[in-house]
């Protein structure tokens, strides 16, 4: 049987340095930010190529919620790009609290820095 998926996307061009960024996401885990902590259990850190990539997953009540926080240097500072999605039925009921806790995700974050 098909499970419905729900997805979202949100980007920001930020001129916060990236450096600064992940200087301070390596001093501290993402659950330490204020805007991060409504997605929980984010793994660690993992760096590739062109950025750095945090990933978050997490089942609640028969529904798989899954994601990521993209973080790329830009010639004016950084680029966040975060994606989303929730899996299964109850995700019905649950989208909306998941737009909810992501909605000016990324503003919140570049707040906190």
């Amino acid at each position: 049987m098909k499970h419905p998926v729900f997805s979202f996307e949100a980007e920001l061009l930020t001129d916060a340095p990236f450096d600064h960024i992940v200087e301070r996401l390596r001093a501290a885990p993402p659950q330490l930010f204020k805007s991060l902590r409504p997605l929980s259990r984010w793994a660690a850190p993992e760096v590739v190529a062109d950025g750095v990539i945090l990933r978050w997953t997490r089942t609640m009540a028969g529904a798989e919620e899954s994601g990521e926080l993209t973080l790329r240097p830009d010639p004016k500072g950084a680029h966040l790009r975060l994606e989303g999605r929730m899996k299964g039925w109850a995700g019905f009921l649950f989208f909306g609290l998941l737009r909810w806790r992501t909605d000016r995700l990324l503003d919140r974050f570049v707040e906190e820095l």
